[in-house]
């Protein structure tokens, strides 16, 4: 290609990237209720991409054309290195590999300010198990709804104004679906990732399981994506399954580390539910799906068929059987469509040493507890606008709902 034509194609894509951008802030869906036309954002974590291959990559947008910048702090809070970028609304930087241990990134924009993340080095795959817990607050489906999620955690009184953990020893469970439908998915996974941290420091611990959303979007079926999700990706000149790539984009691989089925004590949380893990464990359950997700295979397993040039049909078929298997725990709706499951429902429980199933996945009026309080549902036809509450007294949990106006209802 020569000079003016390569000239002419940037143009063209810059002026395309700059339509989406703007008519991006008047999107909306009926699904959620979305911001307003003003309201749309892209700046700070709602747009960051992290990748990390051989060294980090980050992108990210600023509200208007502005010149980018960008710090790089060590955990002593000492500056390692800074710079700026090209006037634009998108913006990217790559930093050496040679940066040792965990970093703050700052990154924003001359006329915008300052925004940052904590970058950790490596991750691990999560327990499976906890004991001896406190009280454990659990959230169902989110579906990119930022605003009515802090909302509601702080009305809950789980984070303060300033979204830092608040309460104590106690865990929270992110019951799976952080993806699609709303419009601030990255946000709430960047939000997510963060409060971690906040929460380990004071005592509690924050839990994400997997839900069928997370798996759709890792694996490229992108059907129920907003708008304005999609332009992230569209910006950053990704693929929007590549902003969440299990090996090479930051969050990516924070997400495979995270556990498909959680126990804590005698309580079994599922995304869809547990109905019969034929030979898995509750925690090879999880080491299978977090090494699948480290498999080329795992990014096909939407295509028609496999690609037996690639590898072979049978692991293909395996695989999604795994992931896609309509009674496995990232999809299953049989305990909330059905009253009639009380002995599958002992007996899973029986198996797994447990007496209470917490499960999301199947949207319902308001967060209910059925088979004589062996399960509980927290998916709500208006998602994140109540959590379920199992407050610890001696070794029992009480059972309770708080709505967005921190309104705390026993069941």
């Amino acid at each position: 290609m020569n000079k003016k034509k390569t000239t002419y194609a940037i143009y063209c894509f810059t002026l395309t990237l700059t339509v989406l951008l703007v008519t991006g802030f008047s999107y909306h869906t009926n699904k959620t209720r979305s911001h307003t036309q003003s309201g749309l954002h892209y700046e700070g974590t709602y747009a960051l991409y992290a990748q990390k291959t051989t060294a980090f990559n980050f992108r990210w947008i600023t509200p208007v054309e502005d010149v980018g910048r960008y710090e790089v702090l060590d955990k002593n809070n000492k500056l390692i290195v800074s710079g700026e970028t090209a006037a634009s609304r998108t913006h990217q930087i790559d930093l050496d590999q040679a940066i040792k241990g965990p970093f703050t990134f700052k990154f924003g924009g001359v006329n915008e300010g300052m925004h940052k993340v904590h970058i950790r080095k490596n991750f691990k795959l999560e327990s499976t198990d906890y004991k001896k817990t406190d009280s454990i607050y659990v959230v169902g489906d989110v579906h990119g709804r930022y605003d009515e999620m802090i909302a509601l955690l702080k009305n809950s009184k789980v984070i303060d104004q300033d979204l830092n953990w608040m309460a104590g020893s106690a865990h929270i469970v992110f019951l799976g679906d952080i993806f699609d439908r709303g419009n601030d998915v990255t946000k709430v996974l960047w939000f997510i990732y963060s409060l971690e941290e906040k929460a380990a420091e004071k005592g509690g611990k924050v839990h994400l399981v997997l839900g069928n959303h997370e798996i759709m979007t890792m694996t490229k079926d992108l059907r129920y994506l907003s708008r304005k999700e999609r332009n992230i990706a569209i910006a950053h000149g990704l693929s929007y399954d590549k902003l969440f790539h299990p090996i090479d984009s930051y969050l990516g691989a924070w997400l495979r580390t995270k556990v498909s089925i959680l126990k804590i004590d005698q309580i079994v949380f599922a995304h869809g539910g547990v109905l019969d893990l034929g030979p898995f464990t509750l925690e090879s359950f999880n080491k299978q799906a977090f090494d699948y997700m480290k498999d080329p295979i795992y990014l096909d397993l939407m295509q028609d068929a496999p690609d037996t040039t690639k590898y072979e049909a049978q692991q293909w078929f395996k695989m999604r059987d795994f992931f896609y298997y309509e009674n496995g725990p990232y999809w299953y709706r049989g305990y909330v469509k059905y009253d009639t499951l009380g002995p599958q429902l002992d007996a899973m429980l029986d198996k797994h040493k447990s007496k209470i199933h917490v499960v999301a996945h199947t949207p319902l009026e308001t967060i209910t507890q059925r088979y004589d309080g062996k399960l509980l549902t927290t998916d709500l036809k208006e998602a994140a606008t109540e959590l379920l509450l199992l407050e610890r007294k001696k070794n029992k949990y009480k059972r309770f709902k708080i709505d967005s106006d921190g309104v705390k209802t026993e069941l």
